[in-house]
């Protein structure tokens, strides 16, 4: 199902965002914040895409119309998970995902036009057998301003990854891509202990706005391995869904695979 061209680019009135997330929010949360995954036919994904476009404006200057040419091929492989303020009936953050498909992913395609050579190549150099059909990409990660201050202490960002962590491994996936701004990499594997790695001999560029970008990995069974046994807390938390839900409920997993499948 094709979107109207206003809500592919995320900018419905406060009004139409508070429908669409009653509509989403679960009848029996309790929590303030919820976890949810969108398909990118579902119009209720206005809800992330309202995130996505009003934080890469404000964070890169990209416009709605820049991130449709962008992100528009691989608008039907796409799926959104979305933070959403039960109390507000607003959304909090999103995280866009680009699954395996013929259109390929946005991280693979834009690698060797940026960084001057394919992936592959900074795969083979990094020692990394990547399987690209059960990898996902990454593309957009965005937390709107009001929900970055010491009050929600990166609720929103680790909602999100307990999301991805809880999803991947039951989707099959063993392989995560992206191209992230320098400063939210760090946020990502110091503060919110994601480990993403860049490739060996991949400096950081300009890319979309940002200043600095690196084309990153992440190799899933092994991470949930190596957390398993350095930080059972950290496991628990990402990989079980456990120790977030007085202030945030988890992802319905089973019915988030069935719309991924």
């Amino acid at each position: 199902m094709a979107l109207p061209r206003e809500l592919r680019q995320g900018d419905p009135d406060q009004a139409e965002l508070r429908r669409l997330a009653r509509q989403v929010q679960a009848p029996d949360a309790t929590a303030a914040l919820g976890v949810y995954l969108l398909r990118a036919d579902d119009p209720r994904s206005a809800l992330a895409r309202h995130v996505e476009t009003t934080v890469f404006l404000e964070t890169f200057g990209n416009s709605a119309e820049l991130l449709d040419k962008e992100y528009g091929p691989y608008e039907a492989s796409s799926i959104f998970f979305c933070v959403i303020d039960h109390l507000r009936n607003l959304p909090a953050g999103t995280m866009r995902v680009v699954l395996p498909s013929d259109a390929g992913f946005k991280t693979v395609d834009d690698t060797a036009p940026v960084w001057g050579e394919p992936l592959t190549a900074m795969a083979e150099r990094t020692g990394l057998a990547l399987d690209l059909a059960r990898t996902w990409d990454i593309a957009t990660l965005a937390v709107a301003p009001e929900y970055r201050g010491k009050a929600t202490m990166g609720l929103v960002s680790m909602g999100l990854y307990q999301a991805l962590a809880l999803t991947t491994p039951r989707c099959g996936i063993d392989w995560l891509l992206a191209i992230l701004d320098v400063p939210v990499l760090r946020l990502i594997r110091w503060r919110l202990r994601m480990p993403m790695a860049g490739f060996t001999g991949v400096p950081p560029l300009p890319y979309l706005g940002s200043v600095a970008s690196l084309p990153v990995w992440c190799n899933v069974p092994d991470t949930e391995r190596r957390i398993a046994l350095s930080d059972p807390d950290v496991h628990a938390l990402y990989f079980e869904g456990v120790g977030l839900e007085p202030a945030l409920r988890p992802l319905d997993v089973a019915g988030a695979v069935g719309l991924v499948a």
